[in-house]
């Protein structure tokens, strides 16, 4: 498994930025139908997140609250279909002075059995994907800052 970290450091409490990436409000985008949970969010709860693709396919994804601790960490653990590895997120929330450093990592297999594999391929997914979170980050550094 690969672990994948990036981080920012947002102008806004633990509390604040705890709450909204552990809300199912923060799940949906326009690529997402819709996100339900098996109760409240907290330790163990199951989410089910449905997203639509450019196609007009559906594809439901299921994912299980492995770490919480309010204000401090959030993490899931995404279950997905062969060839394809589940994949672990956690966001880490750490005093930065007045502001938050919000870590989020991502543990993954990036190249699963079965699946071609040249060299160079892991560096390349993993560049990728840390761009696609600094990204992440940053839509939330704005939205949380704004």
């Amino acid at each position: 498994m690969a672990l994948i970290e990036t981080s920012t450091t947002i102008n806004a409490s633990a509390e604040k930025i705890f709450s909204y990436i552990s809300s199912l409000d923060s799940m949906k985008n326009e690529y997402v139908v819709s996100v339900e949970a098996d109760g409240p969010i907290k330790l163990g709860t199951k989410i089910k997140t449905t997203t639509k693709a450019m196609n007009g396919m559906q594809n439901t994804i299921t994912s299980e609250v492995i770490a919480y601790e309010k204000d401090k960490i959030y993490g899931t653990k995404t279950y997905a279909a062969p060839p394809a590895s589940d994949v672990v997120s956690t966001y880490i929330l750490e005093p930065a002075g007045t502001a938050t450093k919000v870590i989020m990592q991502t543990e993954a297999v990036l190249t699963p059995p079965g699946m071609p594999s040249m060299p160079g391929m892991e560096d390349m997914m993993k560049k990728q994907m840390v761009a696609g979170f600094d990204a992440s980050l940053a839509a939330l550094k704005k939205k949380l800052e704004g």
